[in-house]
């Protein structure tokens, strides 16, 4: 049991470091009856093995607990700690990428001034209002024209970050 203990726990902080520098490719939706389960995400996952290997790593090394009474102890702090993963940092992200998402596209449409002229194929950068807050974006040129600085344009779409305007 030593042995599964130091696997999984090993087996999590690999994940956990990986899922660091590679992002969303293991990015995980599981659909019950069409609905959205979003507690099986790369973090809460790499939590829950990385806590129960450890832990119960650590007790079956440092004390002499029945192995059921140890991976009884592993699991309920691993479900805890876990929890805490998904409600402090899953969901306040969530919920910060859904904001800006939704507020990128809300500014389709709108008119937005240049404050870096924006040549050719080159970005530049807008700034616009947006729920009374005054914020910059990068922005390209949709006919490849020059924009220069102080000109107003139209915000006519988004992508990756960077707003596609004309001039109005």
């Amino acid at each position: 049991m030593e042995t599964l203990f130091l696997v999984l726990f090993l087996i999590g902080l690999v994940f956990a470091v990986l899922s660091i520098f590679v992002g969303d490719i293991f990015h995980l939706h599981v659909d019950v009856s069409g609905g959205h389960f979003p507690y099986l995400s790369p973090t809460t996952i790499a939590a829950f093995i990385t806590v129960f290997g450890g832990l119960g790593y650590f007790l079956t090394i440092n004390t002499s607990l029945s192995q059921v009474l140890i991976s009884a102890i592993s699991v309920f702090a691993a479900i805890v700690v876990s929890a805490c993963m998904f409600f402090f940092i899953v969901v306040p992200l969530q919920a910060a990428h859904k904001s800006t998402a939704r507020s990128a596209k809300d500014l389709i449409g709108k008119s937005a001034v240049v404050i870096s002229p924006i040549t050719g194929d080159s970005r530049g950068e807008i700034v616009y209002e947006q729920g009374g807050t005054r914020l910059s974006a990068p922005a390209r040129s949709n006919s490849g024209e020059m924009i220069y600085k102080g000109e107003t344009v139209i915000v006519l779409d988004e992508a990756a970050g960077t707003f596609l305007v004309a001039k109005l």
